[in-house]
């Protein structure tokens, strides 16, 4: 409920009714109140004109509720002002009159001639509303003139209220209690007619809705006076016109508010304001299409925002599905820019709330202090990178956080050493926009506010507090933050079963794509609705929602699920160059921020196998690297040739202007089954499920072993999921399930040894940069191939199973450490052992073996190495290596002790040859 209330009672009494100008006397106040709780009063659209009346409540003394009703557009379209805002000094009119600190001068013509101007201004905490009439036909000094006025505050529940004998002809009364306020214009200089109203400020916004009455003659005859469309006048107080840009809200310095919304095919729209606690608006302001609407955005400035504390809009239009519109007056829905969304109350009485989802007027008290923050920047082929869900990473009681931090991004940051631990330097965030509970984190409702579930208080300012707090927290320990991000739809879903609560409502034809028949088109990815992002509004709003991100929360990257959906044009077809990735990848703010491409879906794990325009800026999701590296794993014949290109970077995905470096490398995901139930379901060793047979774990574990080698072993960035390290199992599930982190299970024996093994393969990645984090392709001449004898890999065979590659350094490249020469990886995912013949290496230079994945721990992984012995009937020079079944080795070439010896003094000889010169 918006009450506005007289300052004094003398003015009251003066302004009021009759029938409770006395009641105003005893009571001190007098209050206009707009309520919509009162269903049982009539709305009354009479003759275009639409004022307000009063109404007096039964049983409340000194209050008059005021009526609410729709203002024609046409009424306010002679509304006009004279001059800008004027700040900072007092002005005069031109009677010189001081008249305030803050003017706003209206003018208006009038029907048959003459004019009405309203000025209003604002000092000491009050507006001060003149109206002034002048030259209007028929009306002599003699006459009576009157304005007949009220408060008009909303279009929700429509009343118009008059007293039977003070309405203007034609206006039905609704109760015998109501009458319209009426109060004397005074004769001022010139013929000029003139009447002050004052207003305590602090109940603003508010508009006076007022038609003139002039009384004349003897028989007291009337003549209403009206605009030049025949309509009531309109004065906005606490309100103004407002600016188009930026989209959303914009909190002035002043502590005004201006709300700008695109809606291009809506015929009207309703700001609707509401204070803390109220389940329907409280204020609800019209917007006229022709003050209010700058090409297709609409605004409105609020001076004061006063108890307000949310706000949503009603959009209306035309009703039918024919145009692609999807409009409803009841409605209110949440800005698309909306950058922290407001908690949900609920609803009083069994009633539903109009506003599922509404935008905040409340924000941070202070700016966040950032200190000396900075993006880590760390080249993309040096990142490790650890996906997880915020919630699901330290919502177990087991995280042993406080309760207020479970679940919470700062809980992310409480658990920075773990991250540390493991190597990693890069978190992918699974999709933190608000979205619908009911359908999950990949249904997005909004594209720049947080999950208020993400927040230690459960709202959306806490949760916007606590990501920058976790941003700035994994900075220091130079962790990047990546937001996985969801452009492609909505959770407000499709025609069958939608759930408006933004874009639909808004303008349904603009934000999605529509089939032949104007109904909103799903995808076969899994989507009830497909965003219509190459939509020049559309693409802009992404842009500026990636901006906001970066600039607002200092993200480092984003990764696009279903991003081939980015390339689809308005009618659904295939953009060869949409423009919205183009404009993502030469974006200024963007430049130097990841931007990774997933062309999967995560509700059917369906792939769009298509080449993705990628303007030498896109990373992509390699999921032919998790698929070749599963069918060679798990013993497919004729994988040779594809699991050799996965290793060395996917060229055939990668070549043309990228690199390695591009290919963002997984084994698992949160879709689809985790690392454990991997080689317990898909291919389960032996037994399916759960066991205790332990002949069949022990190859299970190998088989962890193998698939992390596989993923830091190979070209490219390596992505671990969120518990793989720990054994974390959906029951072989492959649906998107939200993960529970068990942090109990780090301690167990399997979760010991398996982040162990992670955290050493993650050090030796960055110990041999030369060879496994390389920017560009290894040169031809530095790869070889091998089967089971050194240079003899048969490609073709179906037979042959084993397969080896030797990766050679280019000691004037980037590693020039010439203790280490080449590195030898093989795999055996047969079930037999298999002996192999060694590559030759240079003269005074052994092999080392760093990893075996069939041995236990901890000698399955020896960072500093053990030699190879090479006996006298080794037939090989560089000596031979068994391969257990369902192993993976990786061999380094070291220096032999003695060479070593003469490598040190031959550097000191030419360090003191340096200095001597």
């Amino acid at each position: 409920m918006a009450v506005v209330c007289f300052h004094n009672a003398a003015v009251a009494c003066t302004l009021a009714p009759p029938n409770v100008a006395e009641s105003a006397k005893h009571d001190g106040s007098a209050c206009l109140r707009a309520s919509n709780q009162r269903a049982h009063l009539k709305y009354a659209k009479i003759l275009g004109f639409e004022a307000l009346g009063c109404y007096q409540r039964r049983g409340t003394s000194g209050c008059i509720a005021v009526a609410e009703a729709e203002l024609p557009m046409q009424s306010r379209s002679h509304l006009s002002t004279d001059c800008p805002k004027r700040q900072g000094k007092i002005l005069e009119d031109e009677r010189g009159t001081c008249i305030g600190q803050t003017i706003r001068k209206y003018s208006y013509h009038v029907e048959g001639g003459g004019q009405v101007r309203a000025l209003v201004s604002e000092v000491d905490g009050k507006y001060k509303v003149v109206v002034e009439a002048s030259s209007i036909p028929n009306v002599t000094a003699d006459d009576t003139l009157a304005m007949h006025w009220g408060h008009f505050k909303s279009d929700y529940s429509n009343w118009t209220l008059f007293h039977p004998g003070g309405a203007p002809s034609g206006i039905p009364s609704v109760t015998e209690l109501t009458e319209a306020m009426q109060t004397l214009l005074n004769h001022g200089q010139c013929g000029i007619r003139i009447l002050e109203l004052e207003f305590e400020s602090k109940h603003a916004p508010f508009l006076i809705n007022f038609a003139l009455c002039c009384v004349s003659g003897l028989d007291r005859k009337k003549m209403w006076i009206r605009n030049g469309f025949q309509s009531n006048f309109c004065i906005p107080v606490g309100l103004g016109w407002g600016q188009p840009e930026p989209l959303g809200i914009t909190i002035g310095s002043d502590g005004s508010v201006n709300f700008a919304l695109y809606s291009r095919h809506a015929k009207n729209v309703v700001l609707c304001l509401y204070d803390s606690d109220s389940t329907d608006p409280c204020l609800e302001i019209d917007l006229d299409c022709f003050r209010h609407r700058t090409g297709d955005i609409w605004h409105i400035k609020l001076e004061k925002p006063g108890c307000f504390t949310r706000y949503g809009y009603r959009c209306k239009g035309d009703l039918s599905w024919e145009k692609g519109n999807r409009f409803h007056p009841h409605h209110v829905l949440v800005d698309p820019y909306a950058k922290i969304l407001a908690p949900i109350v609920p609803a009083h009485d069994g009633l539903s709330s109009s506003g599922a989802l509404l935008g905040s007027l409340i924000t941070e008290k202070k700016q966040f202090d950032w200190g000396d923050d900075s993006h880590p920047d760390i080249p993309l082929e040096c990142i490790f990178a650890y996906r997880l869900n915020v919630r699901g990473f330290t919502a177990d009681k087991s995280s042993g956080l406080d309760k207020t931090l479970r679940g919470t991004f700062e809980g992310v940051a409480e658990k920075v050493q773990h991250l540390r631990k493991l190597g990693v330097n890069a978190v992918i965030l699974q999709p933190i926009f608000a979205y619908n509970k009911r359908k999950g984190c990949f249904h997005p409702f909004s594209f720049f506010a947080p999950m208020d579930c993400f927040g230690p208080s459960n709202d959306s300012l806490s949760a916007s507090v606590s990501l920058k707090k976790m941003v700035k927290a994994l900075h220091e320990f130079g962790i990047e933050v990546i937001l996985d991000v969801v452009y492609s739809h909505t959770g407000e879903g499709g025609d069958e079963e939608p759930e408006t609560v933004s874009f639909r409502g808004i303008d349904n034809a603009t934000y999605y794509i529509l089939d032949r028949n104007d109904k909103v088109s799903g995808s076969e990815f899994g989507s009830t609705n497909l965003f219509n992002c190459n939509h020049p509004v559309v693409h802009r709003m992404i842009l500026d929602s990636l901006r906001y991100w970066v600039t607002e929360y200092h993200v480092d990257g984003f990764c696009f699920a279903n991003a081939t959906m980015l390339t689809i044009g308005p009618h659904g077809e295939e953009l060869s160059r949409p423009v919205l990735v183009e404009a993502i990848s030469f974006d200024p703010i963007l430049a130097r921020r990841k931007l990774i491409a997933d062309t999967c879906s995560p509700s059917t794990r369906l792939c769009k196998m298509r080449s993705f325009p990628h303007w030498k800026r896109w990373c992509e999701w390699n999921g032919l690297f998790r698929d070749d590296i599963r069918r060679f794993l798990r013993g497919d014949k004729g994988q040779l040739s594809r699991f050799a290109t996965r290793l060395c970077g996917s060229g055939d995905l990668f070549a043309g202007g990228r690199g390695p470096s591009y290919s963002i490398n997984f084994v698992s995901s949160h879709y689809g089954l985790t690392l454990v139930d991997l080689v317990s379901y898909s291919w389960n060793c032996g037994e399916e499920g759960l066991t205790n047979n332990e002949a069949v774990l022990a190859i299970r574990v190998k088989q962890v072993c193998n698939f992390l080698a596989c993923l830091f072993l190979s070209q490219g960035v390596p992505v671990l999921s969120m518990g793989d390290e720990c054994g974390i199992s959906k029951g072989g599930s492959t649906s998107f399930e939200e993960r529970s982190y068990n942090w109990d299970a780090l301690k167990t024996e399997y979760g010991i040894q398996t982040t162990q093994f992670i955290s050493s393969l993650s050090t030796f990645r960055s110990r041999r940069s030369d060879l496994l984090q390389c920017h560009e392709f290894i040169s031809l001449a530095n790869v070889k191939w091998h089967g089971v004898k050194p240079d003899q890999l048969e490609w073709m065979s179906t037979d042959s199973s084993f397969l080896a590659v030797s990766l050679q350094p280019n000691f004037t490249g980037s590693n020039p450490n010439r203790s280490v020469g080449d590195i030898y990886i093989g795999f055996n995912p047969h079930n037999e052992s298999v002996v192999v013949s060694l590559p030759a290496l240079p003269e005074g230079m052994i092999w080392h073996r760093i990893v075996d994945t069939s041995l236990p721990y901890p000698e399955n992984f020896v960072q500093d190495g053990i030699s190879v012995e090479i006996s006298e009937e080794d037939a090989s020079p560089g000596g031979t290596y068994k391969f257990q079944s369902y192993t993976c080795a990786l061999l380094e070439a070291h220096i032999a002790d003695e060479t070593k010896v003469k490598i040190q003094i031959e550097d000191q000889a030419e360090q003191q040859h340096e200095m001597s010169s």
